[in-house]
């Protein structure tokens, strides 16, 4: 086992480490700006760290900037090498993301990313109690590529950062997820990690990092700037 780390003391400290090979890390944000800003950084730690392996970053929404990449590098580090070793690849359809990591396994990754993991699982055309056991058994397939490989997978989700206030007697009503909280859950319950990412104040790129499975009290707070994750 491995551990990459994400560029934060802070949020390395919560995770003992980093993120860490033969694992499934599950990263849940209000803020796309968060999620993107730890993304960057692990792809260019884990390119500095482990030379000989690729990083490969799975893009379900076209979002990806190579750009930013190279606004992580430091001037001392070697830009050609560390971009060679990360692959962007748009996913266009579920059936492509669930057969990313046969095709990557080619490519002998250290870290798998999948970007908004649940995005084309909601946007397909009939939300039916099929597509939960697709998802399900994508994200078994994924636990096991991670054990048998030593890969780190990591996906992120998008999260509401609304807060409804409910009344004491409101507890005892039942709820009916949306199929976006239902596949969230599903998703949540089927990986070994997950970490939370929340703005701290709105209009500033302040964010507050805690984890949620292994459940854990401390909090860690950084910041995503121009050319990288920042400890505050």
């Amino acid at each position: 086992m491995a551990i990459i780390t994400t560029g934060s003391a802070s949020i390395d400290g919560i995770l003992g480490g980093g993120i860490r090979t033969g694992l499934i890390t599950n990263i849940l944000s209000d803020s796309r700006d968060a999620r993107s800003g730890l993304c960057y950084s692990l792809c260019v730690n884990a390119a500095i760290h482990y030379k000989d392996s690729s990083i490969i970053f799975g893009d379900t929404q076209g979002v990806f900037r190579p750009e930013k990449i190279l606004s992580y590098i430091k001037k001392d580090q070697d830009l050609d090498s560390i971009l060679h070793q990360i692959r962007s690849i748009r996913l266009m359809s579920t059936n492509v993301q669930m057969v990313l990591v046969n095709y990557a396994l080619n490519l002998h990754p250290v870290l798998i990313i999948i970007d908004n993991f649940s995005y084309l699982f909601l946007n397909e055309k009939k939300k039916t109690v099929s597509i939960q056991f697709r998802l399900r058994k994508h994200l078994h397939d994924l636990a096991l590529y991670a054990m048998e490989n030593d890969i780190a997978i990591v996906l992120t989700n998008s999260i509401s950062s609304k807060r409804q206030n409910k009344k004491p007697e409101d507890i005892f009503e039942k709820r009916i997820l949306s199929f976006s909280d239902l596949l969230n859950n599903i998703i949540s319950n089927l990986t070994h990690v997950s970490l939370e990412l929340k703005i701290v104040k709105l209009n500033e790129p302040r964010y507050s990092a805690g984890l949620l499975k292994p459940l854990a009290s401390t909090k860690s707070h950084f910041m995503v700037r121009s050319d990288g994750l920042y400890d505050c």
